[in-house]
């Protein structure tokens, strides 16, 4: 099932691709740099969790095959550490099969160099070779590299500490920044309002943040924040909206339709 099945591009040459993947979905965006408003969404939702379904969808799904200027994958994982930079990346692996010893799937590593941090994550068994052959080796990262990109840009003052949130459909990403600096990352499944508001309590307690002088800032769905505000709002005085990129707006209308994650993708060059 596409968000979008109308979408013809002339030139793939010199448009560029965005895809989001996570054990549901397929989210992507279109969009080339040459045209002010040119974005387009789709999404494909898959019938099961296996790695044939994918398949299955994104050789379904024709505008995704393109030959584009340049294709970029982000994926969703809840296996995955964050490790200093200074890590050498076979260490970051063998950390990261320590810590989830049941997990046989794929291991990469990526930066999210302004956030001082690698992270090391695990993807489905063979999805790796699966997006190298049919995206020509595209660049490939985990959730949580553009989205700490976009909070870690709202961060102006050392004088208070900030949590944000970003809600999308199940599940909830976590970041405190504390001095600037990045003080630890998470992703929550969730259920309810009441759900993400006790996984970000909790995390907000353990790290010892003030209810009355810190800040806890939401960004993502729009009826999902309205659910969990009030509840933040009895335990932290300070909670408000995160700032949505303005810059987002020059891709295109349906820029606010797109994942989070994407458009920050997309407005980092």
């Amino acid at each position: 099932m596409k968000g979008k099945s109308d979408i013809n591009i002339q030139h793939p040459e010199v448009w560029e691709l965005l895809v989001s993947i996570d054990d549901r979905q397929v989210d992507y965006i279109l969009f080339t740099p040459t045209v002010k408003g040119s974005l387009v969404t789709g999404q494909v939702l898959l019938t099961d969790t296996s790695l044939q379904a994918l398949e299955d969808a994104i050789y379904d799904t024709p505008e995704l095959l393109g030959e584009y200027k340049r294709v970029r994958v982000v994926i969703h994982s809840r296996h995955f550490v964050l490790l200093p930079l200074d890590v050498e990346d076979d260490d970051c692996g063998m950390l990261l099969r320590q810590a989830f010893p049941a997990d046989d799937g794929d291991a990469a590593v990526c930066q999210t160099a302004e956030n001082g941090v690698k992270i090391a994550y695990l993807m489905p068994r063979g999805l790796m070779a699966f997006l190298g052959r049919t995206f020509n080796y595209p660049m490939i990262c985990h959730h949580l590299v553009p989205l700490c990109g976009y909070f870690k840009e709202q961060v102006h003052e050392a004088s208070v500490a900030r949590m944000f949130l970003h809600l999308s459909g199940e599940s909830m990403d976590m970041a405190i920044y504390r001095d600037g600096a990045l003080l630890c990352a998470n992703t929550y499944p969730y259920t309810n309002a009441q759900d993400a508001a006790y996984f970000a309590l909790g995390a907000w307690r353990a790290n010892g943040l003030d209810q009355l002088a810190d800040e806890l800032l939401l960004a993502g769905d729009g009826d999902l924040r309205a659910a969990v505000t009030p509840v933040l709002r009895e335990f932290v005085k300070h909670v408000m909206p995160a700032v949505y990129p303005a810059a987002a707006m020059q891709l295109g209308r349906n820029a606010m339709r797109a994942p989070m994650e994407l458009i920050q993708l997309a407005l980092c060059e």
